[in-house]
Order: C-alpha cells, then structure tokens, then sequence
C-alpha cells in the first residue's frame, strides 16, 4: 500500500492523480485529503480515498502548502515541475486520467450547453468577475455560470452537486471558459482537443498556471 498525502485544494489533489495512477502499476493506492476532495477519488478506477491521518503503508508527501510554499516560490518551477520531482514518481506521465466520469451531462443542465466557470478560491490574481461575463458572451455566445448556489448572477447559473457532476459538466460542455482554478484541471483531463477559453495567472503568479493542452485558446480581458 502507498498513501499519497495532499490535504488541500481540489485543483492539486487531482493534479495528484498521474501520480497515483503510476504508482498503481505495482501497488494499491490510496490519497490522503479532506473530506470535501474525496469525491475526486470517484472519478478514478485505480485509486481510493482515505480521511487525513489514516493513510496506511508508504505515505509519500506532495503537499506544498504550509510548509514547502516558500520553497516552491524560490523555485520559480510549475506546480507540476515541482511536486513531481519527488523521487518515488517521478517517472510518471502527467496526463490526468479520469476513468469514471459518467456519460452524458448531469442533471439541471440540458443535451447542449456552453459553460463559464468564472470563480475560485486561491487565486492571487484576480479577474473582475463582470468582466469576465463579457468575454465570455463574445467568446461563447449563449452560456451558463457554474458555480456555488451562494453567488448570484443576473444570468442562468448552474450548482454541481458533486465533484463528479462539475466533471461530468465540464467535460460535455460545446465550449467552455474557465480562470486557472480547479475546473482547469478538470479540463485539462478532459476536453483535450475540444475549445476551452482560459484566463490565466499574470506576473509573478504565473507559476501556478496549469500547463497548456490542445484545445485550450488563452484569452485576454
């Protein structure tokens, strides 16, 4: 048994999942986060959820935040760069496979859609969300907002009730416009060769953009 341990942020703990998929070559495999990320263990066959603390076997720490963040910074290196240099995955590829995202789009959205996915939690640059909304109307035409049902927008929006549904959402979009945030990895995974509009990190933030993928037109407000 090895337990990958990435307590935070759902964006890395799927970024996690290359990794797990490798070492699931020769072992069983587990990742260790907060309860609110385990469902992105159920858009995986080859590896399962475990509550902080509970990891059993090999525990292999990826974790930057708190205490590797300064070190990441000073690297200048992307996230991916960074964290995959640890020596027991180093060897893995880096596409995200998600093998258990259910056909056909969740339920609340219908059979066509274009979607904007204007919100985050952790960005350090940030986009005017108005602005946003236009570029969105020019690059998409006709969209829906996903998001938490705790914002309102004078627009139709849409709430995943699971990690799986925002999967599920995101992947059978027409086209679909995101920030660099969770719902970017999920693209990333998912709609290789398929549009998807992105604004990403600026500055001295652009380290944490998630790397490029084809399909992916990088916009500017």
């Amino acid at each position: 048994m090895k337990t990958i341990v990435y307590h935070q942020r759902l964006g890395d703990v799927l970024q996690c999942l290359p990794a797990a998929k490798y070492l699931a070559q020769s072992d069983e495999v587990q990742i260790e986060c907060l309860p609110q990320y385990a469902g992105a263990l159920d858009l995986v066959s080859y590896a399962t959820w475990v509550a902080p603390g509970e990891g059993k076997g090999e525990r292999i720490e990826l974790e930057i935040w708190p205490n590797r963040y300064n070190a990441f910074r000073q690297s200048g290196l992307s996230w991916l760069d960074f964290v995959y240099q640890h020596p027991a995955i180093a060897g893995a590829a880096r596409k995200i496979v998600l093998d258990c995202v259910p056909d056909g789009p969740p339920p609340g959205l219908p059979d066509e859609y274009n979607l904007l996915a204007p919100l985050g939690i952790s960005q350090a640059w940030n986009y005017p969300t108005l602005d946003i909304q236009q570029k969105a109307s020019e690059l998409l035409g006709d969209y829906i907002i996903m998001c938490e049902s705790k914002y309102y927008f004078h627009k139709r929006h849409w709430t995943a009730e699971s990690i799986v549904q925002m999967a599920q959402a995101i992947k059978h979009a027409n086209k679909f416009m995101t920030i660099n945030s969770a719902p970017a990895v999920l693209a990333f995974a998912l709609r290789q060769d398929r549009p998807t509009y992105f604004l990403s990190q600026k500055e001295q933030w652009a380290q944490d953009n998630i790397a490029p993928w084809p399909g992916r037109v990088d916009v500017e407000l």
